[in-house]
């Protein structure tokens, strides 16, 4: 019964957090599209960076295959996992941010700077919770709370790039 509850449990939230992603994308994106638009030259950088974002995936799992026959992950599987996803998006996203490339043509910034603060602020929140409580780590192993830390890290990793991003581009345009 405990483990149909936590599927149960694990179905609603990744129902819920695609239902955010998409109120959240409406937010950030100008006028009545659903998508992002990218010139050319975003396309093409943006094409670079999910090559980079796959080769960072798969030098992490390589990493992690061998470190793991030597040793223990001290994670459970499922967290191990989400931190691969990480991995490749912050790779990616790092890169596109870097070079002129995350933000499309029709991006409302300070909506998105407003979804970024909210995103890592709410799962920050959790993961400190779940801290104070002792349920991050339980026997040594990070438990499924430390995907909150990681998504955290990310949005804000996220939201620092942009900003440094946007600064930079604000000396170069006075």
């Amino acid at each position: 019964m405990n483990s149909k509850v936590i599927t149960s449990g694990m179905y609603m939230g990744i129902f819920a957090v695609l239902l955010v992603f998409v109120l959240i994308v409406k937010f950030i994106v100008r006028g009545n599209r659903f998508r992002t638009e990218y010139d050319e030259m975003q396309r093409q950088i943006r094409g670079t960076g999910y090559k980079y974002g796959f080769y960072a995936i798969v030098i992490y799992e390589a990493f992690l295959l061998m470190y793991s026959m030597k040793r223990e992950l001290p994670a459970e599987p499922y967290v191990v996992q989400f931190s691969v996803i990480f991995i490749g998006i912050l790779v990616q996203v790092s890169y596109c941010i870097i070079k002129g490339a995350y933000i499309g043509l029709n991006t409302n910034m300070k909506s998105f700077g407003i979804s970024m603060v909210l995103v890592s602020a709410i799962n920050l929140w959790t993961a400190i919770e779940a801290w104070r409580e002792g349920t991050l780590i339980s026997g040594g192993r990070w438990q499924a709370q430390s995907i909150n830390l990681m998504c955290g890290l990310l949005f804000a990793a996220v939201g620092i790039l942009t900003l440094i991003r946007w600064l930079l581009d604000r000396e170069v345009d006075s």
